[in-house]
């Protein structure tokens, strides 16, 4: 059974829910709000905040599928729509907005559902507000009521972007610088007409070590593992379900796991604030950088070089027997991880004809691409290219040890969509 009600105008005086033990404190202005509810006037300085109304715990969930209420803000009146489970939180949704603008005009039209007390309240509020603080002082007010917010505010008198509104969140302030130097703004031009961005926070990108990534991936740069964090398209919390792969503006892919309805992963990182919108996108925060799984398979590939090169005979492209298994770890880890091209990097030392030495070096390569086909691996991903020495570890050679380690096999994984 369906039931509509109607709530229309501004508080003089409060309003007891005696079934809440909610009290409603009024204004001036010689309007008044009914509720069904027996009512008495109070004085404002006694009324308490409203009581959180939390989903009931039980095993039967048959009848828990999500329902939707709306709120649109403003600083002059909020206007509630859309359906509830109860009368109750109609009430408290009614005594939280004349909270939040005591002066101003509160409306309310909800649709009360019966039978559906295990359901899941979205709120989703809209409208402008004066700045961040002003949002969280909005969301803060609503959310304490035990529905799920699906934040759409935006700032008053403005239509920012994503990045904009990332510079202005002090907790993402090093990100923010770090899309600002890296130009990702402009490298996403007006191709896509909104985004999402997974947003590190500033201890997350404290705690990011660029160098030892670089030490096993020589070429990565921040901005390629910014972008990773940006995916094409408005992806609100409630579109982030279980197993959900979305596609970056790299073209990888990332992955959603959810615990629970207030818990979201992406990748191996935790959204910790969720649905911050702005006039192209929308923002989630997490809790730390997302590394792009190319370069993590590049990391470890050439980890496993590093402490196991690729020998040679001398002088030879073919290769030693004891190098065969490492490269058959290499070529597990290719097949395990089918996202991305291999670059394979044959380099030299500086003893013979240059060259001699770069033809060597491209032989070695080769050599090391066709014995990775014959394990397996896609041969449309692998490329092999032959340095000679333009590319030395150690410079100078000084010793034995300085020119075997510039003897080497290293591993470059880029992604092509």
């Amino acid at each position: 059974m369906k039931t509509s009600i109607k709530y229309i105008g501004t508080f003089l005086f409060g309003v007891l829910a005696s079934f809440l033990g909610l009290v409603v404190w009024g204004d001036t202005d010689g309007s008044e709000l009914t509720l069904r509810s027996s009512s008495n006037v109070v004085d404002n300085s006694l009324a308490p905040t409203p009581k959180p109304l939390l989903p009931v715990d039980d095993d039967d969930l048959s009848q828990n599928a999500p329902i939707t209420a709306y709120a649109q803000y403003s600083k002059d009146s909020i206007a509630l729509t859309g359906s509830v489970n109860a009368q109750a939180l109609a009430d408290a949704m009614i005594v939280v907005s004349n909270q939040l603008i005591p002066e101003g005009t509160v409306t309310a039209e909800f649709e009360i559902l019966t039978g559906v007390d295990l359901a899941i309240i979205n709120l989703e509020i809209s409208g402008e507000i004066i700045d961040e603080s002003d949002r969280l002082r909005v969301l803060n007010k609503f959310e304490a009521l035990g529905v799920k917010i699906v934040d759409k505010l935006v700032i008053e008198g403005s239509q920012r972007t994503v990045f904009e509104v990332i510079k202005d969140l002090p907790d993402l302030s090093q990100v923010s610088d770090f899309f600002s130097a890296a130009g990702v703004e402009e490298q996403i031009g007006d191709e896509v007409s909104s985004i999402t961005i997974f947003a590190p926070t500033n201890a997350a990108m404290q705690a990011l070590d660029i160098t030892a990534l670089q030490e096993f991936a020589q070429l990565v740069q921040l901005s390629d593992i910014l972008q990773f964090h940006i995916v094409p398209g408005d992806f609100y919390a409630s579109q982030l379900f279980d197993g959900l792969g979305l596609t970056t503006l790299k073209g990888e892919s990332l992955k959603v796991q959810t615990g629970d309805e207030l818990t979201i992963r992406v990748q191996d990182s935790l959204v910790t604030q969720s649905d911050i919108t702005a006039a192209n996108g929308v923002i989630h925060v997490i809790d730390a950088v997302l590394i792009p799984g190319t370069i993590k398979t590049e990391i470890a590939l050439n980890q496993i070089v590093g402490s196991d090169p690729i020998l040679f005979a001398v002088g030879s492209p073919f290769l030693a027997d004891s190098s065969k298994p490492i490269l058959n770890r290499v070529a597990e880890i290719l097949i395990e991880n089918p996202e991305g091209n291999l670059e394979i990097e044959g380099h030299s030392d500086t003893d013979g004809a240059e060259d001699i030495n770069l033809d060597l070096s491209a032989s070695r390569a080769e050599a090391v691409l066709e014995y990775l086909i014959s394990r397996g691996v896609d041969p449309s991903r692998l490329s092999a290219i032959g340095y000679g020495e333009t590319r030395l570890k150690i410079d100078p050679e000084l010793t034995a040890a300085d020119r075997a380690a510039n003897r080497r096999i290293e591993f470059r994984v880029t992604f092509q969509s």
